[in-house]
C-alpha cells in the first residue's frame, strides 16, 4: 500500500542548501550592485581608449611613413633643403616611430656630410640609442667617432668604436673596426691595449693583404717607423 507523500514546508526549503546559496548570492549582488557596476563601467571603458589608442596608433604610423617616404624622395634627390623640412616634421610629430629615428639618421647624416657635426651630434645619438636597423646603426656609431675624435674627445670616440666591434656584421668587418679602435686607443696612450688588438688582427688574418698592411702601418706608428 503505497504511502502518503510528505509535505515540504516553507522552512524546509528556506534550509535547502542550494536554495539558501541563491538566495545568498542574490542579496550579496544586491548589496555590491552598485560596486559591480562601477567595475563593469572601468573595464568597458579600458576597452575603448585602448581601441582608440590602437587606432590612432596605426593612423600616426601609416601618416609617419607617408612623410618619410617624401622626406627620402629629396635625399634620393640630394635636395637637402627640402629633406630637412620633411625629416624634422617627421621627428618632431612622429619621433618614437620608428619612422621618426630612421629620420634621425637621416638627417644627421645630411648635417655630418655637410660638416655641421654640432647639429649631427644628437641625431646620431638618438638613432645610437633606439635605432633597429643594423646597417644604419653601424654608419651611425662610426659618424658619432669621428664626430667626437674631431672633439679631441677619445673616451666618447673609442665607446662607439667599441660598439661598432660589437655589432659588425662579419668577423672581417670586426677586424677593421678592432684596427680602428687601435688608433684610437694608441691615440689616448694605451700602448699595450692597441698592441693587444693589432696582435688578434695578425693572428687571426695573416693571409690578408690589406688587414696586414693597415695593422703594421699601425704598428709602424706605434714603434716610430714604418714598415714594409
Amino acid at each position: 500500500m503505497l504511502k502518503p507523500k510528505r509535505k515540504i514546508t516553507k522552512k524546509e526549503i528556506q534550509r535547502d542548501p542550494f536554495i539558501e546559496n541563491i538566495f545568498t548570492f542574490k542579496k550579496h549582488i544586491n548589496q555590491k550592485k552598485s560596486i559591480y557596476t562601477k567595475m563593469i563601467i572601468g573595464v568597458f571603458a579600458v576597452f575603448i581608449l585602448s581601441y582608440l589608442y590602437t587606432n590612432n596608433r596605426s593612423s600616426n604610423l601609416e601618416v609617419a611613413e607617408t612623410l618619410m617616404s617624401k622626406a627620402m624622395i629629396y635625399v634620393d634627390l640630394d635636395d637637402n633643403d627640402n629633406a630637412r623640412i620633411y625629416l624634422q616634421e617627421v621627428i618632431d610629430e612622429y619621433g618614437n616611430t620608428d619612422a621618426g629615428l630612421n629620420a634621425n639618421y637621416y638627417l644627421g647624416r645630411i648635417y655630418f656630410i655637410a660638416g655641421e657635426y654640432e647639429m649631427a651630434l644628437p641625431h646620431f645619438e638618438r638613432y645610437a640609442k633606439k635605432g633597429k636597423n643594423p646597417l644604419l646603426s653601424l654608419s651611425t656609431y662610426q659618424g658619432l667617432v669621428s664626430i667626437y675624435k674631431s672633439k679631441q674627445d677619445l673616451p666618447n670616440a673609442i665607446k662607439y668604436q667599441k660598439i661598432s666591434r660589437e655589432k659588425a656584421n662579419s668577423k672581417k668587418e670586426k677586424a677593421w673596426v678592432s684596427l680602428g679602435l687601435a688608433e684610437l686607443t694608441l691615440a689616448n696612450g694605451d700602448r699595450n691595449g692597441a698592441i693587444k688588438l693589432i696582435s688578434n688582427v695578425l693572428e687571426n688574418y695573416e693571409d690578408n693583404f690589406e688587414l696586414k698592411q693597415k695593422a703594421e702601418e699601425i704598428s709602424g706608428k706605434m714603434y716610430g717607423e714604418k714598415r714594409d
